[in-house]
């Protein structure tokens, strides 16, 4: 199966969203969560209505305001369990790292997004799109989300900077990690709108971003 067909049957395959929250937040209240993101990814932020939730739940309207007193208030607990999730994943991925074989490890990295891009991408695609017109939702979403692994990023880099010796790396460090970050982020949308790249393709960007491609990277042929 090419890389292109992977992606569309990973995105059209339903999910079963409790399996963001069971572990973080188990009963009632994870149920909810996984009820408000079936609602949410379907009809957005605005038209998903609490009601709604709650029937997928199978409560009553009030009773599901006893464990969220407003729709703000359960959006930002959707955004703080599911994306702490993502993060903690993410953080993983990059922590795992090294300098030996590390073109390989790209690859290894990157071919794992077509998971990622199935488990997360309803939930990243609500947040983003809600985040855009909410200031609060956008607050939590990066102190959650990205500013955590931006900081990540960066100490990896200075690790990788070291071990490859890259000249001027502390001065260009958070340019090129702010760079990566969108190269990521546009391999990811550009793989929904135009069809997906082979993963050795994104390992070499990253690469080239990062100004490691020039180094002799250990271990590589």
């Amino acid at each position: 199966m090419t890389h292109e067909r992977e992606l569309a049957t990973a995105a059209e395959q339903p999910l079963a969203y409790q399996d963001v929250f069971k572990d973080v937040e188990p009963g009632r209240r994870g149920e909810i969560l996984a009820a408000a993101l079936d609602v949410f990814s379907e009809r957005g932020y605005s038209s998903g209505s609490m009601r709604e939730i709650a029937q997928r739940v199978g409560v009553t309207e009030p009773a599901l305001y006893r464990h969220f007193d407003s729709k703000d208030a359960l959006f930002l607990a959707l955004l703080k369990v599911g994306g702490g999730r993502a993060r903690d994943e993410g953080i993983a991925l990059i922590n795992r790292i090294q300098p030996d074989h590390l073109r390989t490890q790209l690859i290894a990295a990157f071919a794992d997004r077509r998971r990622a891009l199935r488990f997360y991408a309803p939930l990243q695609r609500t947040v983003l799109t809600a985040a855009s017109r909410n200031p609060a939702f956008l607050t939590q979403y990066r102190d959650t989300v990205i500013d955590p692994i931006r900081e990540c990023l960066i100490e990896k880099a200075a690790e990788l900077d070291r071990a490859l010796g890259i000249p001027d790396a502390d001065a260009t460090r958070d340019a090129r990690v702010r760079a990566l970050l969108a190269l990521v982020a546009g391999y990811l949308l550009s793989s929904l709108i135009i069809g997906d790249e082979p993963d050795e393709a994104v390992a070499d960007g990253v690469l080239r971003v990062m100004g490691w491609d020039g180094a002799a990277l250990p271990g590589e042929d």
